[in-house]
C-alpha cells in the first residue's frame, strides 16, 4: 500500500494511476522540463518542496520560528504544492487555510512542528513514489518520526510495564509512552492509542500469559487481544525492525510473528536489560 498521508494533506479523489506516471514524477524529481525556455530552467515541483522542507527545519534548528517566518514557510509550501497539483486541488485548498492560519492569528511552535512534519511526510510519499514501481506488491512503512519517544504495548502485567518505562526514562534518556487502565475502562480507546502511538519512533510489546485460551483440547496462555492489535499497528507503521517482542516465560505467541525480534524473560522485564539495550543500539535509538 502507498504511505500513509495526514488528512489535511490527502486530496478528495485519488487519481488512478496511468501510464508514465512514474516517468513524469521521476523527470519531476530530476527537474527537467518539456517546455522550451530562454532562461533558466524552473525548478521542480518536488525539488521545490524539498527546499520548502529544508528551509523549515533550518528555522526550527536556528530557534527562528516566529510569526513572520512561520508564514513565509507556509507560502513557500503552498506554492511548491501548487505547482504540482494545480490550484483546484483539495490539497492545495488545504494549504491556503494553513497560509491564512500562519497569517491570523499565526501558527504555535507545536503547530509548525506538526505542519512540517506532514509536508515532509508527502515529499517522501512522491519520492517513494517517484523510485519504485507503481505496481509494487510491497507496503510501505510510514515515515519514522525523529522522536525518542517509545512506545509500551502491554496487557494486565502493568508492574513490568512500569519497570520498562523506568529503565527506558532513567538509564537510556528516552521518553517511554504508556497507556495505563483506567477506572472503568474495559478497554483502551482506539483514539488516545494512535494519537500516542503515531510521535513514537520504536515500540516495545509486553507478550504476559494474561488470558487462558482452549482450542482443540489444548490449553495454554497468551497475551490481551490488545497486545496483539496494537503490536501490528507497529509492525504496520514502522516495520518489524522498530519493533521488540518481550515475551515472559509461559506466554504464547502466534506464528504471524516470527521474524519480529524477540527477547525472552522469566519474571522481570529488567532482567533483560543488556538485550533491550543492544536492541535500542541496533535501531540507532540510543549510542
Amino acid at each position: 500500500m502507498n504511505p500513509e498521508l495526514p488528512d489535511w494533506l490527502k486530496p478528495l479523489n485519488s487519481p488512478q494511476p496511468t501510464p508514465g506516471a512514474g516517468d513524469a514524477l521521476r523527470q519531476a524529481l530530476a527537474g527537467s522540463s518539456s517546455v522550451p525556455t530562454t532562461s533558466l530552467p524552473e525548478k521542480s515541483p518536488i525539488l521545490k518542496l524539498r527546499e520548502s522542507v529544508s528551509f523549515g527545519k533550518k528555522l526550527l534548528e536556528n530557534k527562528k520560528v516566529n510569526k513572520a517566518t512561520a508564514l513565509q514557510w507556509a507560502r513557500q509550501t503552498r506554492f511548491a504544492v501548487f505547482s504540482f497539483f494545480g490550484k483546484d486541488a483539495a490539497i492545495v485548498k488545504n494549504l491556503d487555510l494553513l497560509v491564512k492560519e500562519a497569517n491570523q492569528p499565526g501558527l504555535s511552535l507545536d503547530q509548525f512542528t506538526q505542519r512540517l512534519t506532514e509536508a515532509e511526510a508527502l515529499f517522501d510519499y512522491l519520492n517513494k513514489l517517484a523510485d519504485s514501481s507503481l505496481s509494487c506488491q510491497l507496503s510501505i512503512t510510514s515515515r519514522v518520526p525523529s522522536t525518542r519517544n517509545i512506545f509500551i504495548i502491554h496487557g494486565h502485567d502493568e508492574r513490568n510495564a512500569l519497570s520498562l518505562s523506568q529503565l527506558l526514562r532513567d538509564l537510556f534518556n528516552l521518553k517511554p509512552v504508556i497507556i495505563l487502565a483506567s477506572a472503568g475502562m474495559s478497554r483502551y480507546l482506539s483514539d488516545k492509542f494512535e494519537q500516542d502511538a503515531q510521535t513514537c519512533s520504536f515500540a516495545f510489546a509486553l507478550f504476559t500469559p494474561d488470558d487462558e485460551i482452549a482450542n482443540s483440547g489444548q490449553a495454554y496462555s497468551q497475551a490481551r487481544p490488545n497486545v496483539f492489535y496494537e503490536t501490528g499497528w507497529f509492525i504496520g507503521r514502522l516495520g518489524r525492525s522498530r519493533v521488540i517482542l518481550l515475551l515472559k516465560s509461559g506466554a504464547k505467541i502466534h506464528s504471524d510473528l516470527e521474524g519480529v525480534s524477540r527477547i525472552e524473560f522469566a519474571n522481570k522485564v529488567e532482567e533483560k536489560f543488556i538485550d533491550i539495550q543492544n536492541e535500542l543500539r541496533a535501531a540507532k535509538i540510543i549510542a
